[in-house]
């Protein structure tokens, strides 16, 4: 019987050791640390980094499932490889190549635990509008197909096993007449159909953009993290967010692909950028490290990251967080069985 996959990286290993040594050990400056006794920046093994266990795991009346894990690897993380290595040696990519490279970088934009976070202030402010349209369509459906003596189905969307929902009837004693409630979980099953739908037909607007490879200039390096892909929003006078979309106009799109290579596009603009000036490329790194959430990674560590990001220290926090994703799968499973 094949054993279950239960240390999920949020970051792919093959994408980090582009930016490791021989021995598999990869710089890391931590933005929450627990001690001020803790070094700024310091060498860890690349399986031991941007790991949780069970964060992709599903359950299944009760069984744990790792499909969409392996769903991952086979179907994005694999297939990217050889473009990876192409474009890390300078090889020209086909069209095909490039879908796979670019459908790689949305899987590490959206399967990080800050990606999640963000998710979740969104599902609790959309989901009862979500939900009251689909009731609505499936009341529809219903009417529609009753003269037809079937249930319908929604054969298009298999993935949609994926939320926990439960859906309720509640009819008075003396009516025949009642209401449907429906309550949905918002938690890993919900992103976990969000990976699938984004990685199954959204990311392609990602194709539609025009791409540019930038060299690190001189001695400077390309750093990145475990929020390695950037959509930052930059308005005017040093205003900017990093809450840009994969196909919102003006929206500037990077992600390192190396120590000496990044990954850039600004939405809506069709114009190669050739190279990319220090002063510039020291900005980018800024925005890199601005954007991460727990982890900056390196090829050597930079002395003045403490000044870029500041480190959190506050024992408390680290050690509560420490127990929330710890606890994370256990927490998961026992309130999905309720669905």
């Amino acid at each position: 019987m094949r054993n279950l996959r239960k240390n999920h990286h949020y970051v792919s290993q093959s994408y980090l050791k582009a930016w490791a040594n021989n021995h598999n050990r990869i710089w890391t400056y931590r933005t929450l640390v627990s001690h001020s006794s803790v070094p700024e920046w310091s060498q860890s093994s690349i399986k031991s980094i941007a790991n949780h266990q069970h964060l992709f795991t599903r359950s299944i009346v009760g069984d744990d499932s790792d499909e969409i894990e392996i769903w991952m690897d086979q179907e994005i993380e694999s297939p990217a490889q050889i473009a990876l290595s192409k474009v890390r040696t300078d090889d020209s990519l086909s069209k095909h190549e490039w879908e796979q490279l670019l459908r790689f970088v949305a899987l590490q934009d959206i399967r990080n635990p800050e990606r999640y976070i963000e998710q979740l202030e969104r599902w609790k402010l959309d989901m009862p509008t979500i939900i009251e349209k689909a009731m609505q369509t499936a009341l529809s459906k219903m009417k529609a197909d009753s003269s037809k003596g079937r249930i319908p189905t929604d054969k298009d969307n298999g993935d949609i096993k994926l939320i926990p929902i439960r859906v309720t009837k509640e009819i008075g004693t003396e009516s025949e007449l009642g209401h449907l409630k429906t309550e949905v979980l918002l938690g890993r099953g919900v992103w976990l159909f969000s990976i699938r739908h984004l990685l199954t037909a959204t990311y392609k607007v990602l194709n539609e953009h025009t791409w540019s490879i930038l060299r690190a200039p001189g001695e400077l390096h390309w750093i990145t993290s475990d929020n390695p892909l950037v959509r930052l929003n930059y308005y005017e006078n040093g205003s900017y967010d990093f809450k840009g979309g994969w196909g919102n106009e003006g929206t500037e799109i990077f992600f390192p692909l190396s120590p000496e290579l990044l990954l850039y596009t600004q939405v809506g603009n069709k114009v190669k950028m050739n190279n990319v000036t220090r002063v510039l490329a020291r900005t980018l790194n800024r925005f890199i490290a601005e954007n991460a959430h727990r982890h900056i990674f390196g090829l050597d560590p930079v002395n003045e990251m403490s000044g870029v990001v500041p480190r959190i220290v506050n024992h408390v926090a680290y050690e509560h967080e420490k127990r929330e994703w710890e606890t994370w799968h256990v927490r998961q499973k026992k309130l999905e069985q309720e669905y």
